[in-house]
């Protein structure tokens, strides 16, 4: 073979080896993309898969929670607290069908419940949405006015649509409610939920929000956000809620449903007014603790009543002053007016306020207007150990606008008023609010509400409204 055929058998030879490597290498890198394109539809499948479980399972709490609020809408509902001690299907026994899955709400009476003061409920919800489940439980109780350390109607003064404003030197320790809207100038400090019925339900001509201050009197703006840097920053411990529906606001009958009780087994004084003293000095000058006196007022004859002698309830039908030591229980009505001449303190309980263990419990309710008077006793500030309820007014210090300050104001238990009254008024000088007249503020919740009221507020102060007590899920996904 001749030299050149050889080279031409080596070309031909090198070729063919050329393309099988060329072959072997198209196969391979066409398997790896195939394996490449099959691990990339696994994890987006997986994906797809997953993110279809996650919707799921989101579904399913949202159905939970609409079942939650369903079920706490439909007690509210009710003319009275449901009186059953067996489990209630308010939407029947058997799932109900809600936005592509199905809900179940049962209310479970507490064990207690039969013979108590406070009704406590369980809500259960039980969701599911394309085999995802989610189980929530919502305790609640009947409230009464007195479950709030300040409940409003209207947060202006009466007469007038000027709101008064949650300033710098407030530090609100107990739960908050308004059916208005609330008003803040500076840094007021709340220390536990706050709510607002402004822009609710019940008030479909407004939007949810605040009104902040901003800066001055005339640029005054709207706004749902928890702050109006720099101007006004709130601090909000436990949250806020806007667009609630609207509380209930006791109305004059409750005043005359307590003047009957007052008339079936407690005291009712008419011809008044009448001055109130709880455990009035005796002869010798020491309190008369565990009892009650009353006199026509400035007649200074005085009656002095056992406070175990009746049902707790004293009814006046005009005003009445009040002031002393309470050493027991009871719930003190006026028709009209009620006049605080003097502190009015819980016999167990020290500068900090009730004791842990206090058994003394005031309610004092007045058809018009709570007055802080503007005597010599109340020069040098002002103490209440009371759950205080202003049913068609206010709760107010006599001549808040004029003359000194008088110290502070100090509340131990719990403040209701048809509309927002005034304390005193200040002005700001080097980053601090300083009071110009009336009272610096000092409120706080006494706590024992929460669970206990003075004779007569559940059977006729009850506010249309169920405590949130807790808030659980059962089962986080199953």
């Amino acid at each position: 073979m001749t030299a050149f055929r050889r080279f031409m058998r080596w070309r031909r030879e090198r070729r063919w080896n050329a393309r099988g490597s060329a072959l072997v290498a198209v196969t391979f890198m066409a398997t790896a993309m195939l394996i490449l394109s099959l691990t990339v539809f696994q994890f987006g499948w997986q994906d797809a898969v997953l993110a279809k479980r996650d919707e799921s399972h989101a579904r399913a709490l949202f159905l939970a929670e609409s079942g939650l609020a369903m079920g706490l809408s439909w007690l509210k509902a009710q003319d009275a607290p449901p009186d059953s001690t067996t489990t209630m299907h308010p939407f029947g026994a058997y799932p109900q069908t809600l936005a592509g899955g199905t809900y179940t709400v049962t209310i479970e009476p507490d064990a207690l419940n039969p013979g108590a003061t406070r009704l406590i409920y369980t809500i259960r919800s039980t969701a599911t949405s394309e085999g995802r489940t989610r189980i929530l439980e919502l305790d609640v109780s009947t409230g009464t006015v007195a479950n709030y350390l300040y409940l409003t109607n209207r947060e202006s003064m009466p007469g007038g649509g000027t709101p008064l404003w949650f300033c710098d030197s407030d530090v609100i320790d107990g739960p908050m409610f308004t059916n208005d809207q609330i008003s803040i100038f500076g840094d007021p400090e709340f220390l536990d939920i706050v709510g607002s019925a402004y822009g609710g339900p019940d008030d479909a001509g407004n939007d949810p929000g605040f009104l902040y201050y901003n800066g001055n009197e005339h640029n005054h703006i709207e706004s749902a956000a928890p702050s109006n840097a720099p101007h006004d920053n709130p601090i909000f411990h436990e949250g806020y809620e806007l667009g609630l529906p609207e509380i209930d606001y006791p109305t004059a009958s409750a005043v005359n449903d307590l003047e009957v009780m007052a008339a079936a087994a407690g005291i009712t004084l008419t011809l008044g007014p009448y001055d109130i003293w709880l455990s009035r000095p005796d002869e010798n000058g020491e309190p008369t603790y565990g009892y009650v006196s009353y006199s026509r007022k400035d007649k200074n004859e005085w009656t002095d009543v056992d406070l175990h002698g009746f049902n707790g309830i004293i009814y006046v039908h005009s005003g009445l002053t009040i002031r002393g030591t309470l050493d027991g229980e009871v719930t003190i009505v006026s028709g009209g007016f009620v006049d605080v001449v003097d502190d009015v303190l819980y016999r167990d309980s020290d500068a900090n306020g009730p004791s842990p263990n206090c058994d003394d419990l005031l309610g004092l309710i007045a058809g018009t207007d709570i007055n802080i008077v503007n005597n010599e006793p109340n020069q040098t500030d002002c103490v209440i150990h009371a759950a205080m309820v202003a049913i068609n007014n206010t709760m107010r210090v006599e001549n808040w606008n004029v003359g000194s300050p008088r110290g502070t104001l100090t509340l131990y238990g719990s403040l209701a008023q048809d509309f927002r009254g005034p304390v005193g008024t200040g002005y700001w000088q080097d980053g601090e609010f300083i009071i110009s007249t009336g009272y610096q503020k000092d409120y706080h919740y006494d706590v024992r509400l929460r669970n206990y009221s003075p004779p007569g507020f559940i059977e006729f102060l009850q506010s249309g409204f169920y405590t949130k007590l807790y808030w659980r899920e059962i089962t986080p996904d199953c």
